[in-house]
């Protein structure tokens, strides 16, 4: 039984066993030629936040790989969980009816509590701003299949980075690779967590912080932009004071190399300006789409596939 709780749990070498599964599911997705490999399998996906891309891309995974499905869309609501019970119940009711379990919950911190109690492979499909692993996955073959490599990368992260668990799952991956850069690009109250940047600090991680978008553009391989989370704030007040403070433009593709991508974990609301969809240099939408390859890989992995 293999857990997937955090990026900071993976060596490099299990990195790459994965991603080169995660190329072999894509062939065979494109050639439609999957093997049912997860057949007699059946697999929960229980969110606690709403979600499309982690959620239905997980139960295509789990269908094109040959498996069953069971769901819950809104289990605060409709779930045992809106009469109160904890995690750890519900993680022991799950893992007795599936074979693999994948949850997103709000709060950060929950997915430890569910994988003290879990008998089968559990998947952290985001926990509050913490982490989510599945989607630094994602990025990581994302700027592979992009770039062609993982190491001496200049990668910009811009927006809310305060709550951005995708930031803080893809970083650990990043860091594992040589001659990498980090430029992380917010105004002071959407920083990043100073533990976060004490941490980097002691580990000697090449890495600056920004506060304009305009600085480093052009150095820029990667800029992962990042919506301001809503949710994440204590009343709209405040969120509507940071919402418009980072906004990707139209104008900014003149700064960026010719190589460069953009990416975005989605949804995207105005941190990115329409018009830049159709730069073949904005990635997001193949980003998501390599998603339903890793998460296949992953599956399979969980389960010692």
């Amino acid at each position: 039984m293999k857990n997937i709780i955090s990026a900071n749990q993976f060596k490099k070498s299990e990195i790459e066993k994965i991603l080169s599964s995660a190329v072999l599911m894509e062939k065979a997705y494109k050639k439609n030629k999957i093997k049912p490999i997860l057949k007699d399998k059946i697999v929960a996906c229980i969110f606690f936040e709403p979600s499309t891309r982690t959620r239905l891309s997980f139960e295509t995974a789990a269908l094109k790989l040959g498996a069953k499905v069971i769901s819950a869309e809104n289990a605060l609501e409709n779930s045992s969980a809106h009469k109160g019970e904890t995690i750890e119940d519900t993680t022991k009711i799950l893992c007795s009816y599936a074979d693999v379990v994948v949850i997103r919950h709000p709060i950060a911190g929950t997915l430890d509590k569910a994988a003290k109690v879990a008998t089968k492979p559990l998947i952290n499909a985001g926990d509050g701003a913490n982490q989510h692993p599945t989607q630094g996955f994602l990025d990581l073959y994302t700027i592979k299949k992009e770039h062609g490599r993982l190491n001496n990368l200049n990668i910009g992260f811009g927006g809310d980075l305060l709550n951005s668990r995708t930031l803080k799952s893809l970083v650990p991956f990043l860091r594992l690779y040589s001659g990498n850069k980090f430029y992380f690009i917010s105004p002071k109250q959407l920083e990043l967590p100073r533990e976060f940047i004490k941490d980097l600090k002691e580990n000697e991680i090449a890495f600056e912080e920004l506060r304009s978008l305009d600085e480093k553009l052009g150095e820029l391989d990667v800029l992962y932009m990042t919506r301001v989370q809503k949710e994440r704030f204590a009343n709209e007040k405040e969120y509507n004071k940071a919402k418009d403070l980072f906004i990707f433009k139209k104008e900014h593709l003149k700064k960026l190399k010719k190589n460069a991508i953009i990416m975005h974990p989605l949804p995207k609301i105005n941190e990115i300006e329409r018009e830049v969809d159709a730069d073949p240099r904005a990635a997001y939408f193949r980003q998501a789409q390599n998603g339903l390859y890793v998460r296949m890989a992953l599956l399979c992995y969980s389960l010692g596939l």
